[in-house]
């Protein structure tokens, strides 16, 4: 059965002035969330290359953090929208699991990424210029990139294992 497009009111969400977010990233640990997003009809997944601090140059997966206010189905949702263009079908999300990562950029950041599989409704992509500068589909773990980032290569592995 095909995923229904709704109506999904986002939540108001509060986020810190990036002054306050630098001493944030200082101090705390950052909630994150990345996405293997499923093109229809098994087009493959799709990775973005990052223009942007942590895994600046680096292929990736689409995330983002999670926002005061926000709900696990409204961060994949956001996530999906403002980063590739799509809706997706966050009832039928899959958890991957999670993952540390740490960076030696942003204040020597650290976030807590939860990673989910979730199948876009559509394929035409509108990738975020501000945050990538190209992006690729891929079918299969042999096509991920040398160059991407090690907290990708951790939830792209437990998904082409579990296929």
């Amino acid at each position: 059965m095909a995923a229904q497009r709704r109506t999904r009111t986002r939540p108001e969400i509060k986020f810190a002035p990036r002054e306050v977010f630098e001493q944030l990233l200082e101090w705390s640990v950052i909630p994150t969330f990345d996405l293997v997003v499923e093109l229809p009809d098994e087009a493959g997944v799709v990775l973005v290359r990052r223009i942007i601090a942590p895994y600046e140059n680096c292929w990736a997966l689409p995330g983002l953090r999670m926002f005061k206010g926000e709900g696990i189905d409204d961060v994949i949702a956001r996530i999906a929208e403002d980063e590739l263009g799509v809706e997706v079908d966050v009832d039928g999300k899959r958890f991957l699991g999670q993952y540390v990562g740490r960076f030696k950029t942003e204040n020597e950041r650290q976030d807590l990424s939860s990673g989910y599989v979730v199948k876009a409704l559509t394929s035409e992509l509108q990738t975020n210029t501000a945050h990538f500068s190209g992006h690729r589909v891929i079918k299969k773990h042999s096509e991920v990139p040398p160059s991407t980032g090690a907290m990708y290569r951790f939830y792209l592995s437990r998904y082409f294992d579990a296929k």
